[in-house]
């Protein structure tokens, strides 16, 4: 990955309280979107790996679940599901809220399909390979991306009254705590506000549609969302209160 991405990647971090000594990003961030380019640049960067994993063990639930999932799925490039599943699975097994909070997207990562240094320093030569072998930790083995245990960085984190006064989007991420009803509207966002049917719906979150079907009536229930009939289609509609 290009130098300007990883840039772009890293002021995107910033907007969400990760502290880097650079500008944060001006544009509202795609947490989901996010996550997938952290861990296609995450071998050129060690401290962005941690403190992305960092930010996770802190505010996961302010990330999507199902999309997550299915941009995974739909998205990530194959090389890059192992530092995925790494990333993800380090910020369940460092956390201790929710043990369970991202089993669903660490599903998708599938298995390692090759065995190798996470980072491309450890990558120059066959002394650096093998140290990174033999220093690597049980969970990056497993993953197939070798890297040294690390403590967290929470020192390098701002606190979630920053997060959201920065992040608007933030607060309801947080209210919903990633859940399906969270998937649905970070995928209405991403699709110009409106999406034209609940199996299309189902099929950008990764869902049935009788969980679809459950999770717009809470929606629209709270005044979140708004149900177009059109015939024997169905346009869901996110309100631009929400």
């Amino acid at each position: 990955m290009s130098r300007g991405k990883i840039n772009h990647v890293i002021a995107q971090w910033v907007r969400l309280g990760v502290m880097f000594n650079t500008s944060a990003s001006k544009e509202e961030v795609d947490v989901e979107r996010l996550l997938l380019d952290t861990a296609r640049c995450a071998a050129a960067n060690s401290r962005l790996f941690i403190l992305a994993v960092t930010w996770l063990v802190e505010y996961g639930e302010y990330v999507a679940k199902h999309r997550l999932a299915q941009l995974i799925l739909d998205e990530l490039e194959e090389e890059h599901c192992q530092t995925m599943g790494l990333m993800l699975e380090l910020a369940k097994e460092k956390g201790v809220d929710d043990t369970h909070r991202f089993n669903r997207a660490i599903k998708a990562c599938g298995r390692g399909i090759d065995q190798r240094p996470l980072l491309d320093v450890d990558r120059r030569n066959d002394f650096f390979v093998h140290a990174a072998r033999q220093n690597a930790s049980a969970l990056s083995l497993k993953w197939g991306r070798w890297m040294e245990d690390f403590a967290l960085k929470d020192d390098a984190i701002r606190p979630a009254s920053w997060i959201v006064e920065h992040n608007q989007p933030m607060r309801l991420r947080a209210d919903l705590k990633g859940d399906l009803r969270a998937s649905i509207m970070a995928a209405l966002q991403a699709n110009s506000h409106s999406v034209e049917s609940e199996s299309e719906l189902a099929r950008i979150c990764g869902a049935t549609r009788s969980a679809i079907a459950e999770a717009l009536k809470r929606l629209e229930m709270s005044g979140r969302i708004k149900l177009r009939h059109l015939g024997k289609c169905l346009r869901i509609e996110l309100r631009r209160a929400a």
